[in-house]
């Protein structure tokens, strides 16, 4: 059982101390048992713990996920001018639309990102990952994070969009600024900066790759979209989707692989259980996505006022839904804090 924080702790949450931000679940315990629903002042935002509530929320219609507004006014005020001229973009971001937009947009990104492409992919994943592997072979050592995680995934999702194999270096910049805007709390002038910056330079790259696809048909991501009728789909929201595939396929993956190695190293009985039945692979992947989620919190921004446990949520105000906390619920999950591949 996780040990419980002393109430006079709370004040010391984990993202304002960022040495508590390699084990937070001491505190999400605390916060989950005894303040449900929490307003942290210095960020001015809500964070909920409780799995039942997580859960509810992502799919209460009062809850949007059109949030880049929230991401401008949370930026440093020198920057956010700046930060305003490529917003109209990331607000094309189909996971920062409602319905009916967010169908919409889901419907026509189908057409090159689907179970079918996907399966596609399978040979070049393979390719990419011996050749990432094979750069390490007879080094004694392997940073699984740098040379493997973070790689892995942004080769795979460059080939996949349409970018040039030599673009591959230009294409994890981008990522990593991106990541540094998203990930970072509270936003900084550096991180908004950087990720403007790589923003601005992808969307004009992306626009000159789609009319070199409308002029030659490929088959890649944005190849299948060039088609599309303008009416349906803008050239915009194209160039937008294929920057979220970028960013939001890129973080995922990088940081369950890291996970994954990580939590089997570290729990050598699970590590012998796999070695034994490898069948056991697809549970400890789901095993890894519980017990350290690869994104830990995903904001909402509330449309009205809600009320939730004693609470008033006002309307326009963030909702930091945090994944974490609710995938260690002792509610919902036997056991939360052991890591179980079965």
């Amino acid at each position: 059982m996780t040990e419980k924080i002393d109430a006079r702790e709370t004040d010391e949450f984990f993202l304002n101390v960022p040495e508590k931000l390699a084990d937070p679940f001491p505190d999400l315990a605390y916060f989950r048992e005894n303040k449900p629903v929490f307003y942290h002042e210095a960020l001015g935002q809500w964070f909920v713990f409780r799995h039942e509530d997580v859960s509810r929320m992502f799919s209460d219609p009062r809850m949007s996920a059109d949030r880049m507004k929230g991401f401008v006014d949370a930026a440093p005020e020198e920057v956010r001018e700046d930060l305003r001229e490529v917003a109209p973009y990331l607000e094309m971001f189909v996971l920062m639309n409602d319905r009916p937009d967010h169908t919409r947009l889901r419907k026509f990104l189908h057409r090159g990102f689907n179970a079918e492409a996907i399966r596609g992919l399978r040979g070049q994943i393979q390719q990419i990952a011996d050749e990432l592997l094979d750069r390490v072979q007879g080094t004694g050592r392997v940073d699984v994070s740098e040379n493997f995680a973070f790689l892995l995934p942004a080769y795979v999702l460059s080939d996949f969009i349409g970018f040039p194999e030599e673009d591959r270096d230009r294409v994890v910049r981008w990522s990593v600024d991106f990541i540094g805007f998203f990930n970072v709390v509270p936003i900084t002038a550096e991180t908004t900066n950087s990720m403007v910056r790589s923003a601005t330079e992808m969307i004009t790259y992306t626009k000159e790759l789609l009319a070199d696809r409308r002029a030659h048909s490929q088959g890649d991501f944005i190849g299948s979209l060039a088609g599309a009728d303008p009416a349906e789909i803008s050239e915009e929201e194209v160039v937008a989707n294929a920057m979220l595939l970028l960013l939001a396929g890129h973080v995922a993956p990088r940081n369950l692989i890291g996970n994954a190695v990580y939590l089997l190293l570290t729990h050598p009985d699970q590590l012998e259980k796999l070695k034994e039945e490898p069948s056991l692979l697809n549970g400890a992947i789901e095993e890894t996505l519980r017990y350290e989620p690869p994104v830990t919190l995903i904001p909402r921004i509330a449309l009205e006022d809600i009320e939730l446990r004693g609470e008033t949520i006002r309307a326009g105000q963030i909702v930091q839904l945090s994944i974490a906390s609710a995938n260690r619920d002792p509610s919902r999950f036997p056991d939360p804090d052991c890591f179980d591949i079965t």
